[in-house]
């Protein structure tokens, strides 16, 4: 069996990274025995002699433009549940291990990624990179592949190990409780080699049963349990700002993460989603709901970004903003269609939607609409406007109709009976008898005919009761 693990030592680092507008020196802070201490630091603090279990105060002396934020473990678990439906690509087999860890089983997925070495790959690849420092472990079980990760917890790449790579390993690295290793430590025991050939009945009676348990699970005697992920049935994600955000603009940095998020959600379910709900929170305490309809159901953050930008543009903030929260619950099946073995960069057809949501960004939800066929003889009452791609369509007459219809007739002067436009035009085709409406006090009787004049062709038509001409289309080209 083989297991990876991603390790995360500075997660809550990360978060509190993202948020930020622009670089700095940042620690998160932990509070023991009512003393403000560093958790962690990152590089800028590091430079400036911030390390780990120092003061807050003291810490601040170092550097004056320091940013202390408080260590959030709900915010962590959140993240790392979000990793968890994006490693679900890879396989349906994930645990996470306390608040940085994800152990993955990837033993039946090497098949379809051929190989472990082109799965490490393709996983460091997609990975977020702001997720730094990682190591990504692949051992033969799954607590092998947690302290390997956790041993080189700031090497930024793919490590492969086997069981036998266990023996020169500090007892530090064990997932065991403090005392465990301090009375290890007393009894000369420093090393994974010096412990892996002790007899386990006097260790059971020592340290308890779950730490032989523990010790056969890490050397493979013992099997890991397979655990199955469930996808959430619904999509939820939020972003805290460290600093409020008080223009519309600010939030695309954070939008563009949450839709990440669903992105990675709507692969692993294969689903796609039409309808996109924000929640605002805002510093007068107020809620501020901004809903994103789209035109067709869509999964790509790519195809779904441009839309959310052009809205943004029109987005009105009632208050500085404190937190932003991304929901969707309505969801489609995923529209795959098959590539062309010739020609494998074909467009997508919801191209033509992603154009429709741009028009309405810009122009209005009235201000883009399709058409829909009316059943009625009458030209001027057989469409209506209607939402794009959901216009009814009926037979067409077997009749050449020209596609501008006029929004009011125009009335033709006519020489010796013969109607004009600029000229005396050229009847070509027609009568066409249209007499209908009776039943809604709009009558016509009207006889069409497709006319020309110097090349161009128009819809003309006589009145057949008070004997006048009228334009009513023009033919295109």
């Amino acid at each position: 069996m083989l297991w990876a693990c991603f390790h995360f030592p500075a997660l809550a680092l990360n978060l509190v990274e993202q948020n930020l507008p622009r670089p700095q020196a940042i620690v998160i802070e932990t509070t023991h025995k009512q003393r403000r201490l560093v958790l962690q630091a990152n590089n800028s603090a590091h430079q400036a002699g911030i390390v780990p279990g120092m003061t807050i105060p003291t810490a601040q002396g170092l550097c004056a433009d320091l940013h202390c934020a408080p260590y959030d473990q709900e915010a962590e678990e959140k993240v790392l549940q979000q990793l968890g439906n994006w490693a679900y690509e890879f396989t349906p087999h994930i645990q996470t291990h306390r608040n940085n860890n994800l152990l993955l089983e990837v033993q039946h997925s090497l098949t379809l990624f051929h190989g472990r070495e082109t799965l490490a790959n393709v996983m460091l690849e997609k990975l977020d990179p702001n997720l730094q420092p990682f190591c990504l472990a692949f051992s033969d079980s799954a607590m092998a592949a947690l302290l390997f990760a956790q041993a080189n917890e700031t090497c930024n790449q793919a490590l492969f190990f086997s069981l036998q790579d266990l023996a020169p390993y500090d007892v530090q690295w064990l997932d065991i409780s403090d005392e465990h290793k301090s009375l290890l430590y007393s009894m000369g025991i420093t090393t994974l080699k010096d412990i892996i050939n002790l007899p386990r009945d006097p260790l059971a009676k020592r340290f308890g049963i779950d730490f032989t348990r523990y010790l056969s699970r890490l050397l493979g005697e013992q099997p890991d349990p397979l655990p199955n992920w469930v996808l959430p049935n619904t999509f939820q994600a939020d972003v805290d700002f460290i600093q409020e955000v008080d223009n519309s603009q600010g939030l695309l940095f954070p939008i563009r993460r949450l839709v990440q998020y669903l992105e990675q959600y709507l692969y692993a379910r294969q689903m796609s989603s039409q309808q996109l709900q924000f929640c605002l929170a805002l510093r007068n305490r107020s809620v501020q709901d901004w809903t994103i309809n789209l035109s067709a159901p869509m999964h790509r953050g790519s195809d779904i970004m441009p839309l959310l930008q052009l809205k943004l543009e029109s987005l009105s903030l009632q208050a500085p903003v404190l937190n932003l929260q991304l929901c969707v619950s309505q969801f489609y099946p995923l529209n795959t269609k098959q590539q062309d073995l010739f020609n494998p960069y074909q467009t997508d057809s919801v191209d033509r939607y992603q154009l429709v949501d741009r028009l309405k960004a810009r122009l209005g939800e009235s201000g883009v609409f399709g058409l829909g066929m009316v059943a009625d003889h009458r030209p001027e009452y057989s469409w209506h406007g209607t939402t794009p791609g959901q216009g009814q369509s009926l037979q067409h007459p077997s009749e050449q109709r020209p596609f501008w219809l006029l929004t009011h007739p125009q009335k033709l002067r006519c020489k010796k009976g013969v109607p004009m436009y600029n000229s005396i035009l050229t009847l070509l085709k027609g009568p066409e008898r249209i007499e209908t409406g009776w039943w809604d006090q709009k009558p016509i009787n009207r006889d069409y005919f497709i006319a020309q004049e110097n090349g161009r062709q128009f819809w003309v038509y006589r009145d057949r009761d008070s004997f006048e001409w009228f334009l009513h289309g023009i033919f295109s080209g």
